[in-house]
């Protein structure tokens, strides 16, 4: 007979304590919002542009080595090697610095994203009153006059 009390009694007191468990609403007293400050960086961009060489003399003196060499080695007599190698020498030494300076180069590089700050609303601290005492939670949404409360209700054990 003891035997089918205790599950019986088990059940009557889980029902109790169910039923014991309801919701209420509080007052709300007053809603501060919580802003929190953030670092938001935008994506680095590549930046491609095409620059002009600068000016550099070895073309020019390459080209003047090279025509003077030309100049000499078509010369039939030693009077026609020195005209040709100087002739060869300034018209090499000019083609040299027309390829110097008329160069093209692209440039790329990676510049870093832009970095700025901004304030983001994170939450609502909320004070509230219920049945005269004064509670305080913070919430993500605004709560509006009144907060839903849970009340739980169970025996104190001595």
């Amino acid at each position: 007979m003891k035997a089918w009390m205790i599950p019986l009694s088990l059940l009557a007191l889980s029902a109790n304590v169910q039923a014991a468990e309801r919701y209420a609403y509080a007052k709300v007293k007053q809603v501060s919002p919580i802003y929190e400050t953030i670092l938001v960086s935008s994506e680095p961009e590549r930046v491609c542009y095409t620059t002009s060489r600068r000016h550099d003399a070895t073309p020019t003196v390459v080209g003047a080595i090279i025509g003077g060499a030309v100049g000499h080695a078509l010369g039939h007599s030693s009077s026609n090697k020195k005209v040709g190698m100087v002739a060869g020498a300034a018209l090499g030494g000019a083609i040299g610095h027309d390829v110097g300076k008329n160069g093209y180069r692209q440039v790329c590089e990676t510049r870093p994203g832009e970095q700025r700050r901004i304030r983001e609303l994170t939450g609502y601290d909320v004070t509230y009153q219920y049945k005269g005492d004064l509670y305080h939670t913070v919430t993500q949404h605004h709560p509006g006059k009144r907060l839903k409360v849970k009340i739980n209700v169970s025996p104190a054990f001595y």
